[in-house]
């Protein structure tokens, strides 16, 4: 009788065991299942510790940012701590970037392609194939239906793409604009005039031959870019894609320049504070990672949501090039709506941070242990060093329950931008094309098909029956891009796909990121 007890507690322990093995498995970050084959996971530790303090974070060009426990109310953006969210709020998904030139903005892009790309989001999608597709809606691209794909479910998630911030066209393409997110990027003026000097090649545009062509250009602004050329990549850039009219650009940098003053009129002023008033948050460049943690809390997302690698970096001479006082006050005069815009949102960035206290800024700490735990994997994994069964899981902290991240997510996380603008089009032509099959919304595994070994390399998947625009795939989508992409539409079984970035001729190891 003894002996069976003691033997009917072991099977159950046994059960128990495997059951827990088993879920561990098919645990995807609670929003997908894991369709791996269910082999042991290993753990990777091989981030390194940030050191900063829990009261500031140093930047580069500004001064520090301070964090103060403070006594002022409680911010109207989140819950405190994120552990009392997690148990309050809802998973928002309508969500409008306005992308400005020359921020950054193509990182956040990233972020939200895939998140929308796995729950199957619809995204306003230009109609524009190939080269500058990214521009397709720019600018004011939203006014004409032709200029956009219909939406594949009815209706429209997420716009993220460059046009100007018109919020009464926008709107009209959502169902219920009441529940739609409005966020924008905004960079340190005369740091994004560096990066669209270099990214634009405005040196040759203006016929600027120098050591120094940024100094050179500043000394007389307008005598290379002429006060009556608009939409313009020198003056008020970011204010433009925000709605400012161009012909009070034109006056009031006319006006500037007149009174060789850096005051700013009414108009400016008014129209700073209505960008702050009309969008739920303004991210800026300098506190990108701040930014994140903000916009994770806001729209209830998890931790692993905004993990990210930075795009578009470069290095460029014009970066490190010295701008005297003298000619930053001229930058500013040219300049001369960015300057306010982004000292106004500037300042209300900094205000919910000082809010949210010194849990937020422990969390930020921890997003970025956690974003290079990632990079570390990713680029391991990368290197052909690890299989099929190696996983990296991120423990359980106060921010965030346990996840895990695998090779897939590594491919979907570096995927190249065009390559997703494509896949995003190509889901949408499918869908709303009533001669194909329609897109999956059930969670059963049920691929179609299984692609035969002698065609892996070839064409047989580069046919009707998997793509609409396979042509453009094979231009944008590297091979193991293409077939994790198939294994996550449900057209292929999982040993036809690449988990990790080794096998089928995926990107290899990322460069060390730069800043851009």
């Amino acid at each position: 009788m003894v002996m069976a007890q003691t033997l009917n507690g072991k099977i159950a322990l046994l059960i128990l065991f495997t059951s827990a093995v088993v879920l561990a498995g098919w645990y995807y970050d609670g929003s997908r299942l894991l369709r791996a084959d269910l082999r042991p996971v290993v753990i990777h530790d091989v981030a390194t510790h940030h050191t900063q303090t829990a009261r500031t974070i140093k930047t580069s060009n500004l001064t520090k940012l301070s964090y103060s426990n403070g006594t002022s109310k409680p911010a109207t953006m989140s819950p405190p701590t994120e552990k009392d969210s997690r148990q309050t709020c809802q998973e928002r998904t309508k969500i409008v970037f306005i992308k400005t030139h020359k921020t950054g903005g193509t990182s956040f892009v990233q972020i939200l392609h895939r998140f929308g790309y796995l729950r199957n989001l619809s995204f306003v999608i230009p109609t524009k194939r190939g080269p500058g597709t990214m521009n397709g809606l720019y600018p004011k691209g939203l006014k004409k239906s032709s200029n956009y794909l219909p939406p594949q479910d009815g209706a429209f998630d997420i716009l993220a793409y460059h046009t100007i911030y018109d919020r009464k066209a926008i709107t009209n393409l959502f169902n219920n604009p009441e529940n739609v997110t409005f966020v924008t990027l905004l960079r340190e003026p005369l740091s994004q005039f560096r990066s669209s000097f270099n990214y634009y090649h405005l040196a040759r545009q203006f016929n600027i031959v120098s050591e120094t062509p940024i100094a050179t250009f500043l000394q007389s602004p307008a005598k290379y870019n002429p006060r009556l050329r608009l939409p313009s990549l020198t003056k008020s850039p970011m204010a433009l894609d925000l709605g400012f009219p161009p012909t009070a650009i034109i006056s009031s940098t006319a006006l500037s320049l007149r009174n060789q003053s850096e005051k700013y009129s009414p108009t400016i002023r008014d129209f700073a504070r209505k960008i702050s008033d009309e969008f739920d948050l303004v991210m800026l460049t300098e506190f990108f990672d701040e930014s994140l943690v903000l916009f994770k809390r806001m729209m209830c997302w998890q931790l692993k949501d905004i993990l990210y690698y930075k795009t578009n970096g470069y290095i460029y001479a014009q970066k490190e090039e010295v701008v005297s006082e003298k000619l930053r006050q001229s930058h500013k005069r040219w300049d001369v709506v960015d300057y306010p815009l982004y000292e106004k949102l500037n300042n209300t960035l900094r205000d919910k941070i000082n809010e949210l206290g010194s849990d937020f800024l422990s969390e930020v700490v921890h997003f970025k242990t956690v974003n290079a735990k990632m990079h570390q994997y990713c680029i391991g994994n990368a290197s052909s060093s690890l299989g099929t069964n190696d996983y990296l899981i991120i423990e359980k902290s106060a921010w965030n329950d346990v996840f895990v991240i695998t090779p897939s997510f590594c491919t979907l996380a570096k995927l190249g931008i065009r390559c997703y603008m494509t896949l995003l089009r190509d889901r949408n032509l499918r869908v709303t094309n009533s001669s194909h099959t329609q897109f999956p919304t059930n969670n059963a595994y049920e691929p179609l098909t299984r692609i035969d070994n002698d065609k892996r390399y070839g064409e047989g998947f580069y046919t009707e029956r998997y793509c609409q625009i396979c042509e453009d795939i094979k231009r944008d989508c590297t091979l193991n891009e293409y077939l994790t992409h198939l294994f996550h539409e449900k057209l292929i079984y999982p040993f036809d796909t690449s988990f990790y970035v080794s096998v089928h001729g995926g990107r290899g190891p990322v460069e060390k990121t730069l800043e851009e």
